[in-house]
Protein backbone atom coordinates (compact mmCIF):
# COMPACT_ATOMS: atom_id res chain seq x y z
CA UNK A 1 0.00 0.00 0.00
CA UNK A 2 1.82 3.47 -0.71
CA UNK A 3 0.74 6.58 0.72
CA UNK A 4 -1.44 7.10 -1.77
CA UNK A 5 -3.86 4.47 -1.39
CA UNK A 6 -6.39 3.02 1.62
CA UNK A 7 -7.60 -0.21 1.15
CA UNK A 8 -7.51 -0.47 -3.04
CA UNK A 9 -8.77 3.22 -3.03
CA UNK A 10 -6.85 6.91 -4.13
CA UNK A 11 -6.88 9.22 -1.56
CA UNK A 12 -6.89 12.88 -2.82
CA UNK A 13 -6.10 14.45 0.33
CA UNK A 14 -6.39 17.84 1.51
CA UNK A 15 -6.22 21.27 0.84
CA UNK A 16 -2.51 20.37 -0.33
CA UNK A 17 -2.60 18.35 -2.57
CA UNK A 18 -2.06 18.66 -6.30
CA UNK A 19 -4.30 19.68 -9.24
CA UNK A 20 -3.28 17.10 -10.75
CA UNK A 21 -3.45 14.11 -8.12
CA UNK A 22 -7.23 15.44 -7.84
CA UNK A 23 -7.76 14.99 -11.58
CA UNK A 24 -6.03 11.65 -11.22
CA UNK A 25 -8.68 10.23 -8.79
CA UNK A 26 -11.65 11.60 -10.89
CA UNK A 27 -10.68 9.55 -13.93
CA UNK A 28 -10.22 6.71 -11.29
CA UNK A 29 -14.19 7.02 -10.05
CA UNK A 30 -15.10 7.90 -13.45
CA UNK A 31 -15.76 11.65 -12.77
CA UNK A 32 -16.47 14.21 -15.50
CA UNK A 33 -14.89 12.39 -18.15
CA UNK A 34 -16.33 11.44 -21.59
CA UNK A 35 -18.13 8.50 -22.19
CA UNK A 36 -19.17 8.42 -17.85
CA UNK A 37 -16.87 5.82 -16.01
CA UNK A 38 -14.77 4.87 -19.01
CA UNK A 39 -11.84 3.82 -16.95
CA UNK A 40 -13.26 2.35 -13.95
CA UNK A 41 -15.51 0.06 -16.29
CA UNK A 42 -12.18 -0.98 -17.66
CA UNK A 43 -10.26 -2.29 -14.72
CA UNK A 44 -10.66 -5.17 -12.60
CA UNK A 45 -8.86 -6.20 -9.12
CA UNK A 46 -7.52 -9.42 -9.32
CA UNK A 47 -7.90 -10.68 -5.99
CA UNK A 48 -5.00 -12.63 -3.26
CA UNK A 49 -5.42 -11.31 0.04
CA UNK A 50 -8.10 -9.34 -0.67
CA UNK A 51 -6.64 -6.48 1.44
CA UNK A 52 -6.28 -3.77 -1.26
CA UNK A 53 -9.95 -4.47 -2.89
CA UNK A 54 -13.35 -3.46 -1.72
CA UNK A 55 -15.71 -6.36 -1.14
CA UNK A 56 -18.86 -4.40 -1.88
CA UNK A 57 -17.84 -1.32 -4.29
CA UNK A 58 -14.69 -2.69 -6.16
CA UNK A 59 -14.90 -4.48 -9.73
CA UNK A 60 -13.43 -8.50 -8.71
CA UNK A 61 -16.40 -10.86 -8.57
CA UNK A 62 -18.27 -10.97 -12.32
CA UNK A 63 -18.75 -7.75 -14.96
CA UNK A 64 -19.79 -5.04 -12.38
CA UNK A 65 -19.26 -4.29 -8.97
CA UNK A 66 -21.28 -6.20 -5.98
CA UNK A 67 -22.85 -3.17 -4.88
CA UNK A 68 -24.22 -3.06 -8.70
CA UNK A 69 -24.73 -6.72 -8.81
CA UNK A 70 -26.86 -6.99 -5.28
CA UNK A 71 -27.75 -2.87 -4.92
CA UNK A 72 -30.00 -3.79 -2.28
CA UNK A 73 -28.01 -6.02 0.08
CA UNK A 74 -25.45 -3.55 -0.35
CA UNK A 75 -27.87 -0.43 0.84
CA UNK A 76 -28.40 -2.37 4.18
CA UNK A 77 -25.15 -3.90 4.90
CA UNK A 78 -23.70 -2.27 7.87
CA UNK A 79 -19.67 -3.09 6.16
CA UNK A 80 -20.15 -1.07 3.12
CA UNK A 81 -16.32 -0.25 3.06
CA UNK A 82 -14.54 -3.62 4.33
CA UNK A 83 -12.22 -5.00 2.02
CA UNK A 84 -12.49 -8.75 0.62
CA UNK A 85 -9.65 -9.67 3.31
CA UNK A 86 -11.92 -8.19 6.26
CA UNK A 87 -15.05 -9.37 4.93
CA UNK A 88 -13.30 -12.91 4.72
CA UNK A 89 -12.17 -13.30 8.11
CA UNK A 90 -16.13 -12.15 9.23
CA UNK A 91 -17.13 -15.08 7.53
CA UNK A 92 -19.46 -14.92 4.18
CA UNK A 93 -20.79 -18.79 4.94
CA UNK A 94 -24.41 -19.45 5.44
CA UNK A 95 -25.23 -17.23 8.78
CA UNK A 96 -21.76 -15.38 8.87
CA UNK A 97 -21.34 -11.92 10.24
CA UNK A 98 -20.51 -10.61 6.62
CA UNK A 99 -24.52 -10.53 6.10
CA UNK A 100 -25.31 -8.47 8.83
CA UNK A 101 -27.77 -5.85 8.05
CA UNK A 102 -29.45 -2.73 9.48
CA UNK A 103 -32.97 -5.01 9.52
CA UNK A 104 -34.31 -8.32 9.62
CA UNK A 105 -34.47 -9.24 5.73
CA UNK A 106 -37.54 -10.26 3.72
CA UNK A 107 -37.98 -13.83 2.29
CA UNK A 108 -36.93 -12.53 -1.22
CA UNK A 109 -33.59 -10.48 0.03
CA UNK A 110 -32.76 -13.86 2.01
CA UNK A 111 -32.28 -14.89 -1.71
CA UNK A 112 -30.45 -12.27 -3.06
CA UNK A 113 -27.95 -13.10 -0.17
CA UNK A 114 -28.02 -17.02 -1.11
CA UNK A 115 -27.38 -16.14 -4.88
CA UNK A 116 -24.03 -13.93 -3.72
CA UNK A 117 -23.22 -16.68 -1.33
CA UNK A 118 -22.96 -18.78 -4.40
CA UNK A 119 -21.00 -16.74 -6.14
CA UNK A 120 -17.95 -16.58 -3.05
CA UNK A 121 -18.05 -20.77 -2.92
CA UNK A 122 -15.29 -21.00 -5.00
CA UNK A 123 -13.28 -18.27 -4.06
CA UNK A 124 -10.20 -18.88 -2.05
CA UNK A 125 -8.50 -15.86 -0.45
CA UNK A 126 -4.60 -16.25 -0.38
CA UNK A 127 -2.91 -14.38 2.59
CA UNK A 128 0.69 -14.77 0.74
CA UNK A 129 -0.69 -13.40 -2.59
CA UNK A 130 -1.07 -9.07 -3.13
CA UNK A 131 -4.08 -7.83 -5.09
CA UNK A 132 -3.54 -6.42 -8.26
CA UNK A 133 -5.63 -4.30 -10.98
CA UNK A 134 -5.87 -5.71 -14.45
CA UNK A 135 -6.27 -3.71 -17.19
CA UNK A 136 -9.51 -5.58 -19.22
CA UNK A 137 -8.84 -4.48 -22.92
CA UNK A 138 -5.62 -6.20 -22.86
CA UNK A 139 -4.70 -8.44 -19.86
CA UNK A 140 -1.15 -9.60 -21.10
CA UNK A 141 0.14 -6.15 -22.00
CA UNK A 142 -1.71 -4.59 -19.12
CA UNK A 143 -2.25 -0.24 -19.38
CA UNK A 144 -0.60 1.26 -21.80
CA UNK A 145 -1.97 5.29 -23.01
CA UNK A 146 -1.78 4.51 -26.73
CA UNK A 147 -4.21 1.99 -25.77
CA UNK A 148 -6.11 4.38 -23.73
CA UNK A 149 -6.29 6.69 -26.16
CA UNK A 150 -7.73 4.33 -28.50
CA UNK A 151 -10.37 3.61 -26.26
CA UNK A 152 -11.44 7.51 -25.90
CA UNK A 153 -10.79 8.26 -29.66
CA UNK A 154 -13.70 5.05 -30.40
CA UNK A 155 -15.58 7.06 -27.81
CA UNK A 156 -15.49 10.45 -29.00
CA UNK A 157 -16.54 8.89 -33.18
CA UNK A 158 -19.40 7.44 -31.25
CA UNK A 159 -20.76 10.24 -29.35
CA UNK A 160 -19.96 12.23 -32.85
CA UNK A 161 -22.06 10.30 -34.87
CA UNK A 162 -25.17 10.32 -32.62
CA UNK A 163 -24.70 13.84 -32.75
CA UNK A 164 -24.40 13.25 -36.78
CA UNK A 165 -27.52 11.26 -36.48
CA UNK A 166 -29.57 13.54 -34.51
CA UNK A 167 -29.05 16.66 -36.70
CA UNK A 168 -28.91 15.36 -40.08
CA UNK A 169 -32.94 13.82 -39.51
CA UNK A 170 -35.14 13.54 -42.19
CA UNK A 171 -37.47 15.38 -40.23
CA UNK A 172 -35.62 18.50 -39.46
CA UNK A 173 -35.09 21.01 -42.18
CA UNK A 174 -32.00 21.15 -44.00
CA UNK A 175 -31.52 24.78 -43.13
CA UNK A 176 -31.40 24.14 -39.38
CA UNK A 177 -29.14 20.79 -39.86
CA UNK A 178 -26.82 23.00 -41.96
CA UNK A 179 -27.05 25.91 -39.03
CA UNK A 180 -27.01 23.06 -35.99
CA UNK A 181 -24.08 21.38 -37.82
CA UNK A 182 -21.85 24.56 -38.57
CA UNK A 183 -22.37 25.57 -34.45
CA UNK A 184 -21.21 21.95 -33.51
CA UNK A 185 -18.01 22.67 -35.36
CA UNK A 186 -17.85 26.01 -34.48
CA UNK A 187 -17.67 26.63 -38.50
CA UNK A 188 -20.62 29.98 -37.77
CA UNK A 189 -19.06 33.32 -39.34
CA UNK A 190 -18.75 34.83 -35.59
CA UNK A 191 -15.94 37.70 -35.53
CA UNK A 192 -14.02 35.51 -33.22
CA UNK A 193 -13.54 33.50 -36.46
CA UNK A 194 -13.71 36.51 -38.83
CA UNK A 195 -10.68 37.84 -37.06
CA UNK A 196 -8.62 33.94 -37.14
CA UNK A 197 -8.96 33.96 -41.12
CA UNK A 198 -8.04 37.35 -41.22
CA UNK A 199 -11.02 38.86 -42.56
CA UNK A 200 -11.65 41.56 -40.05
CA UNK A 201 -9.37 43.89 -37.87
CA UNK A 202 -8.52 43.04 -33.91
CA UNK A 203 -10.65 45.67 -33.17
CA UNK A 204 -13.72 44.34 -34.36
CA UNK A 205 -13.54 41.28 -32.33
CA UNK A 206 -15.84 41.63 -29.28
CA UNK A 207 -19.71 41.17 -29.46
CA UNK A 208 -21.72 43.44 -31.51
CA UNK A 209 -24.03 45.11 -28.26
CA UNK A 210 -20.52 45.80 -26.99
CA UNK A 211 -20.59 43.49 -23.60
CA UNK A 212 -17.25 43.53 -23.68
CA UNK A 213 -16.99 39.93 -24.69
CA UNK A 214 -15.41 38.12 -27.46
CA UNK A 215 -17.91 36.95 -29.70
CA UNK A 216 -17.86 33.51 -30.04
CA UNK A 217 -20.37 30.88 -31.21
CA UNK A 218 -20.92 30.29 -27.44
CA UNK A 219 -21.04 33.31 -26.18
CA UNK A 220 -23.68 34.35 -28.72
CA UNK A 221 -26.12 31.37 -28.82
CA UNK A 222 -26.06 30.46 -25.01
CA UNK A 223 -24.45 32.62 -22.58
CA UNK A 224 -25.35 35.95 -23.80
CA UNK A 225 -28.31 36.89 -21.83
CA UNK A 226 -30.71 38.04 -24.34
CA UNK A 227 -30.36 35.47 -26.88
CA UNK A 228 -29.82 32.91 -24.07
CA UNK A 229 -33.23 33.32 -22.75
CA UNK A 230 -34.72 32.45 -25.77
CA UNK A 231 -33.65 29.18 -25.05
CA UNK A 232 -35.50 28.72 -21.90
CA UNK A 233 -38.84 30.21 -23.80
CA UNK A 234 -38.38 27.26 -26.49
CA UNK A 235 -38.24 24.48 -23.95
CA UNK A 236 -40.89 26.06 -22.09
Amino acid sequence: MTRNQKAGRLEVGGRSVSTWWRELAKIKDGVGNVGGSWFADRVASWVGSGTDTLFWQDRWLGDVPLCRRFSRLFDLSIYKSSTVAEMFSLGWEEGGAVWGCRRRLWDWEEQMIGECRRLLDDFVVQTDVSDRWQWLPDTSSGYTVRGAYHILAHQVQQIDDDIRELVWHKHVPAKVSILAWRLLRDRLPTRNNLLRRGIIHPTAKYYVTGCGNDETAPHLFFHYNTFGALWQHIRH
